[in-house]
């Protein structure tokens, strides 16, 4: 009996170490995979103005390093369209590298939001470009609303947008 408790005592010990172990794993686990730092610009009352140039300004320290370009979108459950239709203006050292066009498909054809969403916000993160390498330094991108209706040139403004990252 002597030996079956001592036994039991090696065993408990060494499920503890394993649960120590797991326990830490997943700790590092979850700090490691924290959320880039992302800055949100904010429209007041969440109407973005047609006028309105979004700029976002990104060091990069590490031209060997692969980057991804992400946009955050948060916008409310009552925003009217499917998607969002923007251009981005990429700038490195004042001169300008490119525009592109950019849809952000919000819902599915069932009316369902992509994304995640507590209350009546929704945020959608969407992939803009493949990974890349850039120069070291500082590279500005530039948003611009570029929505259009059937019946005008353009919007003046769109509502339900709250907030917009690029990182």
């Amino acid at each position: 009996r002597i030996i079956l408790k001592t036994e039991t005592r090696i065993k408990s010990n060494n499920k503890m170490k394993k649960n120590n172990i797991l326990f830490f794993t997943i700790i590092v686990l979850f700090l490691s995979c924290t959320k880039e730092n992302q800055n949100y610009k904010t429209f007041k009352d969440s109407k973005w103005n047609s006028d309105d140039v979004i700029g976002f300004n990104i060091e990069v320290s590490d031209s060997t390093i692969l980057y991804n370009s992400n946009i955050s979108i948060r916008h409310l459950k009552t925003y009217s369209f499917q998607n969002i239709i923007m251009l981005n203006q990429h700038y490195f050292k004042e001169n300008h590298i490119s525009t592109d066009t950019i849809e952000i498909l919000l819902s599915e054809d069932d009316g369902k939001w992509n994304g995640v969403g507590k209350s009546d916000i929704i945020e959608f993160t969407h992939l803009i470009n493949p990974p890349n390498n850039y120069q070291n330094g500082i590279h500005s991108f530039r948003l611009e609303l570029s929505m259009r209706d059937n019946n005008t040139t353009h919007f003046e403004f769109i509502e339900g947008v709250s907030d917009i990252s690029f990182y």
